[in-house]
């Protein structure tokens, strides 16, 4: 799996503290929001938060995707799907304060509903990948580096045309957050899952390089605050929301998880070339997460300071791989084994690496 692939998927420290930023100003007065989706990864965040939050919320999707959450929400009902798509359930005179777009991809479809909510909503939220970016060879990308708006048809172009869309139909009520990977509760991405897996059920774990290598992500709690103070502040434009300061290190990422988790495993740092050149390991897809300094200088050094300027918190490492952990070692996943969806060394192969680096001569 390659760094776009993973990207359209994922739509997936100890370092890493809680900030002491201002304060944002919530509205004190419950706003009328509408979600679509708000079933899956991103949308339960979110929800959770705008409830918490004393707003009114209003779900609008297919009603597949764990429909049990939330009972007590409106729920509408139709498909956003490209083509033979069923918006009737939004063809009314209903206005909103707010509407949040969660849709992974398809241009086309956020424009269709951008459009039929135009004048019924005052603000509208879209969340975005960095995938929308051209060029990941110099580190400190920020919101105004080249994108690929006109490259539509695969998942970072759709994203970047999404996103003129939005400033083109709300130039001043518009807001889009640039993720990196997201981690946590109702995760179904199989990057992070891999290490804590591997990090839980081993005692020796092959680790990639020499741990130096940086790695960029969001807790989907912090990303849904994001969204809900921008909702509330009716904060306009985009902006990067990709973790606090400088990114985590690869071997602060594995030894918190692994503290953070109550691991006993060993970490068995291997050579970058050894592992690439000599045992045909693949960096990013056999090893999730781990894009070498000398592929990508810029893929997990993306600038986020405009959103950390602006107010943005990120709580503690620790507390997104425990909560990622009690989420991937529940009933659906306790017999999962990897690779899976692309992602991951088998035991078998990961062992016969770890042999092979240990009897090098």
């Amino acid at each position: 799996m390659d760094r776009r692939d993973f990207l359209a998927v994922g739509a997936a420290t100890l370092a890493t503290t809680t900030l002491g930023l201002p304060n944002i100003v919530r509205a004190q007065t419950p706003q009328k929001i509408l979600i679509l989706g708000g079933t899956n990864f991103v949308g339960p965040a979110v929800v959770s938060e705008a409830l918490k939050r004393g707003h009114e919320v209003t779900l609008f999707n297919r009603g597949i995707t764990r429909p049990h959450l939330f009972p007590s929400v409106e729920k509408l009902q139709g498909d956003r799907k490209p083509e033979g798509g069923d918006l009737t359930a939004l063809m009314t005179d209903r206005r909103w304060d707010a509407v949040i777009d969660t849709w992974p991809e398809h241009s086309a479809v956020v424009e269709a509903t951008a459009r039929l909510l135009q004048g019924r909503t005052n603000y509208y939220f879209f969340c975005s990948s960095i995938a929308v970016y051209r060029d990941f060879s110099k580190p400190g990308l920020s919101e105004t580096a080249p994108t690929y708006v006109d490259d539509p048809g695969w998942y970072g172009g759709e994203k970047a045309v999404a996103e003129q869309l939005l400033a083109d139909l709300y130039p001043d009520a518009f807001g889009v957050s640039r993720c990196h990977a997201i981690f946590g509760p109702n995760d179904d991405g199989n990057a992070f899952h891999y290490w804590l897996r591997r990090l839980a059920t081993s005692e020796e774990v092959l680790a990639p390089g020499t741990g130096k290598d940086p790695v960029q992500y969001i807790d989907v709690r912090d990303l849904a605050i994001w969204i809900l103070d921008s909702t509330e502040t009716k904060r306009t434009g985009i902006y990067n929301t990709c973790g606090a300061g400088q990114p985590i290190i690869f071997k602060d990422f594995l030894e918190g998880a692994r503290k953070a988790i109550g691991s006993s495993a060993k970490l068995t740092w291997v050579d970058a070339d050894f592992l690439r050149s000599e045992q045909e390991v693949r960096s990013f897809s056999d090893m999730p997460l781990w894009a070498p300094l000398d592929e990508d200088e810029g893929f997990y050094q993306i600038s986020g300071a405009k959103a950390l300027k602006a107010g943005a918190n990120y709580r503690p490492f620790a507390e997104t791989a425990r909560a990622a952990w009690r989420w991937h070692s529940s009933y659906p996943f306790r017999h999962t084994s990897f690779p899976l969806g692309g992602l991951g060394l088998s035991r078998e192969k990961e062992e016969a690496v770890l042999n092979a680096w240990h009897n090098r001569s």
